[in-house]
């Protein structure tokens, strides 16, 4: 077992899907999610031969125009035959359109196109179980969302342009999709029952709106973004072990500069949901230790003791990287022990399952270069537009800023279609659906101040007045809502006049 397979039961049977990879992509949820909805996934080999043509910079023989022509004379590519430069100019193109996340490669099977039909979605597995996920929350939140999405992805339907330009190297019938069967499984453990009852609840509000509107593409759009967004909030809530009233808050920060005290109260927020997170893991894995369950299928299990030596022996078994042979040297086994020795410290020597667990899920967060929690959740988050700076800001630090039209979906997730809901109300929607607070909401039980000061996110009364009043007013301009004398608003698309 290498260091970066610690996690993977518990992934699949306490969350449902896998956070292990640093290059995830809003695409590669559209794929999987796509792929769960319709059951069937397709061979887009033909496709793929199209926009990939090199190799890490080096031409593929296979995929030259001549040898396209040559391997299918009368077929797609005939038509070129005598025109190689607007060939090349039209596979450019194509590239550019469904290439634009970046998450197509030479195998086939491993790539993730910027679909927009049920034809262009591969079995690739770079989703990580976010499709079937999403898939569950759409299908069990709202059938018409579901209906509504496969619906206007049909090759039956009235084809948009972009599958005009390809649909003569895509294969129609595709192959049965038997799903994650562990996903729905994880996702019915008591942990994750009350962030499921309220995506659900979020899920069937969007689905409302999408069955009035006539954009396909905006459809699949904000299904993808809602997928993502409920990922986070799913890891914010197992951060208080599923308890959505305990867990961390993501604060929204729309107001102030990049150093403004909104600001840098919202990284905070995310940092503490991380940290969260990861110690939520850190004790899953420590509970099968102590269950003497093994950390990979048809591993071995490891011993338990509050022996150093053996603590030591053990922590020296597991390779590093990606290899499982691969011998940890002197220096990476120390690290080990010293994380196992800060745990003793935290939770007693009494309590050795614990203290593995903590000193392993430290050491993956330290080694595995692919990426784990914290970086997986980043990347999504600020690829879809969720997390700010975007995918190509160079800020390290990061803060919860939706875009546009993630800050549209929140709207329509939290307020059926033609009807508005006072602030309070929806931003109470905010906190129990995904776990955002803004800044404004107080009530006789509540103040936003005051949660996220009990957390250790203290910010000004007045900075969070003015951050709410910052959502307000994008709100306005977005036609979302509106304000009425007396300092009332309402938020949704259905206004009381």
């Amino acid at each position: 077992m290498h260091i970066g397979e610690i996690l993977n039961l518990v992934y699949d049977e306490d969350v449902g899907w896998r956070p292990a990879s640093g290059g995830i992509k809003p695409v590669h949820v559209a794929n999987g999610l796509v792929r769960a909805l319709s059951g069937r996934y397709h061979d887009t080999s033909a496709l793929n031969k199209f926009i990939v043509w090199a190799k890490r910079g080096s031409a593929l023989d296979d995929r030259t125009f001549a040898a396209l022509v040559e391997g299918d004379p009368d077929g797609a590519y005939a038509a070129f035959r005598d025109r190689p430069h607007d060939f090349d100019r039209a596979r450019r193109y194509a590239r550019g359109l469904l290439n634009a996340d970046g998450a197509a490669f030479p195998a086939a099977d491993q790539s993730s196109l910027s679909l927009t039909c049920l034809a262009m979605a591969s079995r690739d597995p770079n989703d990580r179980g976010l499709g079937d996920f999403a898939a569950l929350l759409l299908r069990d939140g709202g059938s018409s969302l579901t209906d509504r999405l496969l619906s206007s992805l049909d090759a039956e339907r009235p084809m948009d342009p972009i599958t005009t330009v390809v649909w003569p190297l895509l294969e129609s019938e595709g192959k049965p999709y038997k799903g994650n069967d562990r996903v729905g499984k994880a996702l019915k453990r008591r942990h994750n029952q009350a962030c499921m009852d309220a995506l659900r609840a979020a899920a069937a509000d969007l689905a409302t709106h999408e069955a009035a509107q006539g954009n396909p593409l905006r459809t699949l759009q904000r299904a993808v973004h809602f997928a993502c967004v409920a990922t986070h909030a799913h890891a914010q809530a197992l951060a208080a072990g599923g308890a959505l009233a305990d867990r961390p808050p993501a604060l929204v920060a729309l107001g102030g500069h990049r150093r403004s005290d909104i600001s840098i109260a919202s990284e905070r927020s995310l940092d503490l949901i991380y940290e969260r997170f990861e110690l939520w893991l850190a004790d899953r894995v420590a509970a099968r230790l102590a269950d003497k369950k093994p950390l990979k299928e048809d591993g071995d299990l490891l011993e338990v003791s509050k022996d150093g030596r053996t603590a030591r022996r053990v922590l020296a078994s597991i390779g590093v990287g990606k290899t499982p042979h691969n011998e940890p040297d002197k220096e990476i086994v120390d690290a080990r022990m010293a994380n196992f020795q800060e745990a003793q410290r935290a939770f007693g020597k009494d309590d050795p399952a614990r203290c593995l667990g903590h000193a392993l899920v430290a050491a993956y967060r330290r080694e595995y270069v692919s990426g784990g929690p914290r970086a997986f959740l980043q990347t999504l988050g600020r690829r879809a537009g969720f997390l700010y700076p975007p995918f190509q800001g160079r800020a390290r630090e990061k803060r919860v800023r939706p875009s546009v039209p993630v800050l549209d979906l929140l709207v329509r997730a939290c307020v059926p279609a033609g009807e508005a809901v006072p602030l309070d109300d929806f931003l109470g929607r905010l906190w129990e659906r995904f776990g955002l607070i803004v800044g404004g909401r107080k009530a006789d039980d509540w103040e936003d101040g005051d949660v996220l000061a009990q957390h250790g996110v203290p910010v000004d009364a007045s900075a969070l007045i003015g951050n709410t009043d910052e959502l307000v007013a994008q709100l306005v301009t977005m036609g979302l809502a509106r304000r009425y004398p007396d300092d009332v608003t309402f938020v949704g698309d259905g206004y009381v006049g």
